[in-house]
Order: C-alpha cells, then structure tokens, then sequence
C-alpha cells in the first residue's frame, strides 16, 4: 500500500531562489548569515553572471544593512565578500573605497 508521500509528485527544490528569500528576508538569524556567506563565496563567478534575482537580493540585503547603519566592513563582517559588497554598492550607487 502506498503512503500519500509516495504517491505526490516530489517537490522540485530551487536551493537558488531558497537563497534568494533568505536574502530578502527581513529577519537577521542563522539562516540569513548561511545565505549571505553562500551567495559571498560566489565571487569565482563575475557579478554579471550571477542570476539577476540573486543580484536583486544580494543588493535589497545590503541596502537595508547600509540603512541601518552598518559600514563596509560589517557587511564583509555579514558573510559577504569583499568582492560582492564592492559590486553591489557599486550597483547602489555608493562609492567604494
């Protein structure tokens, strides 16, 4: 006899728009530090590359960090990289130094 689990389709899991919710995610926590040390240790890809939702993330998280009050180096502090911090101001509009 098959079970209800068995019988429905299996879900397809998208780990890429997992990272991006996380991102948006207003709420700081474990699940937001994990989703911005993945999406900082993606800098062998050039930022261009990136999916442009995760990109869209990656900035939305940013800003709201910047909002409120977080300097460059607390956003590499975050989980980002140097790397992604510098491209996504850059998308900001804010200078990098």
């Amino acid at each position: 006899m098959k079970t209800q689990e068995q019988e429905a389709p299996a879900a397809a899991v998208d780990p890429m728009e997992h990272l991006c919710q996380a991102l948006f995610s207003t709420e700081e926590g474990a699940k937001k530090k994990a989703a911005r040390q993945t999406a900082g240790s993606m800098t062998q890809r050039p930022w261009p590359q990136l999916p442009s939702r995760l990109r869209s993330a990656i900035r939305s998280d940013i800003f709201r960090l910047l909002e409120s009050g977080k300097s460059r180096g607390q956003l590499v502090e975050a989980g980002y990289s140097a790397a992604v911090v510098n491209q996504a101001l850059r998308d900001l509009g804010h200078s990098v130094a």
